[in-house]
């Protein structure tokens, strides 16, 4: 059920990015399946749902555009002011994000979008084995199509 759910995330995910890509390149709709039997023949879709997330499969795809003396500068300054770790720890960086994060909702807005998500149920939809990702990305997918049928 798991890997189910994890693999109808990734899918749905690659379905709205596609989607929002096809738009923007003028693909059809049988260009867009060809692409996405090809990412399921070459591996792509499997190791963007394996066990780390595709973080392993994106890592060997990535390619930087700084220079690496900028990205070595940027280290450099980052030990310097603490923040090179900061997110590396056991906490994924919360608390260093929850006491530097400039907040500038008013609290009363922030309770009424709580209270609002409670009562509709999208709180709920982020928690679980997936984080929310299938809920954002179906979130993400509904928000194109309303795009799409929109501008016609």
């Amino acid at each position: 059920m798991k890997q189910f759910r994890a693999t109808m995330a990734a899918l749905a995910a690659v379905l709205a990015l596609s989607a929002t890509a096809a738009s923007a390149q003028g693909l059809t709709r049988a260009e867009v399946q060809a692409q996405l039997k090809a990412a399921e023949a070459s591996g792509e879709l499997q190791a963007l749902t394996s066990e780390d997330s595709g973080s392993a499969f994106l890592a060997s795809h990535f390619r930087s555009t700084e220079p690496r003396s900028e990205v070595k500068a940027e280290v450099k300054e980052a030990r310097a002011d603490g923040t090179l770790n900061a997110l590396d720890g056991t906490d994924s960086g919360s608390f260093y994000l929850s006491r530097h994060e400039v907040l500038d909702t008013p609290r009363a807005e922030v309770k009424s979008e709580l209270a609002a998500a409670e009562k509709n149920g999208t709180l709920d939809q982020l928690y679980g084995e997936d984080s929310g990702s299938f809920e954002l990305a179906a979130h993400r997918n509904q928000a194109s199509t309303r795009a799409a049928v929109a501008s016609n």
